[in-house]
């Protein structure tokens, strides 16, 4: 009996993150997410287009040097890719804040309070930044966990190199 607590217990206090989106999965839809204007948002909407949907929140150190340095990576890719930064906190004012002190300008924005969504545990809210490119289908190709704080420029030429590479093949 008590090595069945015990197994119960353990299973309960894992993480349930198993889930987490990996290369040939399609990308979760956005339960409960609005764009900057509060507006609902869905990815279906970019069907037929590369995207990169980054995962982060105002509290994410490595966040702050990611999205700015996506910010000026997707200048490269106008056209072809389109790059989303989703803001899992559960104030949708802090989310704004944060991307507003960043100076993002050329992510869409997007916010999606994780405690409100049944979805966010998919895009590896337990390791963040965490950053997907999915083809035109919607099928992710890449996925990058974490960002390398001191290393921005070496993190952006990782992703370059992926997205040339993925963006010049069919998918």
């Amino acid at each position: 009996m008590l090595r069945t607590c015990v197994l119960a217990l353990a299973v309960l206090a894992a993480p349930a993150y198993a889930d987490t989106l990996k290369v040939g999965d399609r990308l979760a839809e956005l339960d409960v997410a609005v764009d900057a204007k509060d507006k609902p948002f869905k990815l279906k909407a970019y069907k037929g287009k590369w995207l990169v949907v980054t995962v982060g929140a105002s509290w994410c150190k490595p966040c702050a040097k990611e999205l700015p340095t996506w910010d000026k990576l997707s200048k490269e890719f106008t056209g072809k890719v389109t790059f989303i930064a989703v803001d899992i906190d559960d104030d949708i004012g802090a989310g704004k804040k944060f991307h507003d002190k960043l100076k993002i300008k050329s992510l869409t924005r997007v916010y999606m309070p994780n405690e409100k969504s049944s979805v966010g545990g998919s895009y590896g809210s337990d390791t963040m930044p965490t950053s997907f490119i999915a083809d035109p289908q919607g099928v992710v190709r890449y996925v990058q966990k974490g960002f390398e704080t001191g290393d921005a420029g070496g993190e952006s030429k990782k992703m370059r190199e992926q997205l040339t590479k993925l963006t010049a093949a069919k998918p």
